[in-house]
């Protein structure tokens, strides 16, 4: 790359290349986090582990990609972002592979650490990526980068299911962590290929390197806004509650199989995959932060609608397919409104601050839902946390958004 700006138009084999290895890693990162919902119940009778177990497994394994993630802003400046996504990669799949011979609940514990940390730059790494190479399409780019994920989301259910028709739980695990170690792979192989969009300007990038990146960010309030209306909902950041609860609740509460459950799920997912692109585009043609606004509100609708839902009903699948569509799109939207808001030069480390920002209260949201349900039922906990879809259009109102750049 020659010239500073939007490599869109100067290297389309590159962009394309950037695009396939990101989005393609979201998807096995997210299949590999969703098909444990279906492995648990074998799982848990092996092993001999609760529910209260499995809420401390997701607790710690986003605790531990939570922690990390507000690193890379630091780590970028000096490792090729291709080297980080594939070591990334590369140990996601390994984690995965050995929790396949788990011989204990704290083994498991221990392979879930480690899947946090190899899942860790996924997010910052990838959308700092797909940020610089798509300027003024970053809302659609990043739609489509969320959608991968959902996906992934989409399919583990199911197929972990059928995979379980033919080889043990175990075998599973070593089956699924395979394609994340050969992603890992050819990210190095194409780490000439995968590298950041040159920097607007002639200021050295040394200057922005390490700590002097995150104050510049920390002193933009507009970062740190986006960031907590990422933190504020309870659900929507690809992991947390819904993988966790919901199929239990379906089993539990409305007593139906747990295949039956699986497709409820997957109806879910469904409006996942419509909800990002959709709103990533509203939000490429109108204002972000009216756009997020509206998403939030009917985000908090949906979800006081599901808690109070009893009984398996047309009017259950509608609320699957629109809770689905909203609730997915947080992330989408303030990825792309993050990127509006931050400097190029500094984008790497806004991106760090805003997953490490917006994830922290994951583990939170997710060991409070399984208290209240445990205590009070699902209804409750999911009426609860439809505030918090609330409190994020009050964050939203400090924002003072700029003008979008239109680019391709």
């Amino acid at each position: 790359m020659t010239g500073p700006g939007d490599t869109s138009k100067e290297n389309p084999i590159e962009r394309k290349a950037v695009f396939g290895i990101v989005c393609g890693s979201h998807l096995l990162n997210h299949f590999q986090s969703s098909m444990v919902g279906v492995l648990y119940p074998f799982m848990m009778k092996e092993l001999g582990f609760g529910y209260i177990e499995i809420g401390f497994l997701t607790a710690a394994y986003n605790m531990v990609s939570n922690l990390l993630q507000a690193t890379y802003g630091f780590i970028a400046m000096r490792i090729k972002r291709a080297d980080i996504l594939g070591l990334g990669n590369v140990t996601l799949g390994l984690s995965v592979v050995a929790t396949g011979l788990a011989p204990s609940y704290r083994f498991v514990f221990g392979t879930r650490l480690l899947g946090g940390l190899g899942a860790s730059p996924q997010h910052p790494i990838g959308s700092s990526m797909l940020a610089s190479y798509y300027g003024g399409a970053r809302g659609r780019a990043l739609a489509i980068h969320s959608i991968a994920g959902n996906l992934g989301t989409l399919l583990a259910p199911t197929l972990a299911g059928i995979l379980l028709l033919y080889m043990g739980w175990r075998g599973v695990f070593y089956l699924v962590g395979i394609p994340s170690v050969l992603m890992g792979t050819a990210c190095f192989l194409l780490r000439g290929k995968l590298r950041h969009a040159p920097l607007q300007g002639k200021k050295s990038r040394l200057s922005y390197q390490g700590w002097e990146a995150y104050k510049q960010c920390l002193k933009n309030r507009n970062i740190l806004v986006v960031s907590l209306v990422l933190m504020a909902g309870a659900a929507g950041r690809g992991q947390g509650i819904n993988v966790t609860y919901l199929i239990p609740h379906f089993v539990n509460d409305l007593h139906v199989h747990v295949g039956y459950a699986a497709f409820l799920f997957t109806v879910l997912q469904i409006g996942g995959l419509v909800g990002p692109i959709f709103w990533g585009w509203v939000s490429d043609r109108f204002s972000r932060s009216h756009t997020i606004q509206v998403s939030l509100f009917l985000s908090a609708v949906t979800t006081l609608w599901l808690a109070w839902q009893s009984t398996v009903s047309p009017w259950l699948l509608a609320n699957l397919v629109l809770y689905g569509t909203v609730v997915t799109s947080r992330q989408t939207l303030t990825q792309a409104l993050l990127s509006d808001v931050a400097e190029e030069k500094t984008l790497d480390a806004a991106f760090s601050l805003y997953y490490f920002i917006g994830f922290a209260s994951a583990p939170f949201w997710t060991l409070l839902t399984g208290w209240i349900m445990e205590g009070f039922g699902f209804s409750h906990a999911f009426s609860v946390i439809s505030v918090t879809y609330l409190l994020g259009m009050v964050i939203l109102l400090f924002l003072r958004e700029p003008k979008k750049a239109h680019g391709s």
